[in-house]
């Protein structure tokens, strides 16, 4: 099934699952830094960070706007409230969704 294919729901969980990632490698990534992990040339968990980063940098600054208020660094709830209304926002979530999907799976 292509991304396309796919639900606003599943779309919102690979997401989330991205970032649940994301934040396991950059701790893992910390712990090395510490010297509290062995050193590996290029571990798993930094292609993935990078990989993540380049996705995120793929977009433009609205859409990363969103992809950090909604999955990354989720400290306001309701955020976009003032900036959109309730259709535009999820049509735009599911637009960013995909872009930021198919710039992370794109290898």
């Amino acid at each position: 099934m292509s991304l396309n294919e796919k639900s606003f729901k599943q779309l919102n969980e690979m997401v989330e699952e991205v970032a649940y990632r994301f934040f396991i490698a950059k701790k893992m990534d910390n712990a090395k830094n510490k010297g509290e992990m062995l050193s590996e040339e290029n571990p798993p968990y930094l292609v993935y960070m990078l990989r993540v980063e380049r996705a995120y940098r793929s977009l433009d600054e609205r859409e990363r706007n969103l992809i950090n208020n909604e999955f990354f660094f989720q400290n306001y709830h309701n955020w976009w409230v003032g900036l959109y209304s309730r259709t535009s926002f999820y049509r735009f979530k599911k637009r960013t969704m995909l872009r930021f999907l198919e710039a992370f799976l794109h290898v």
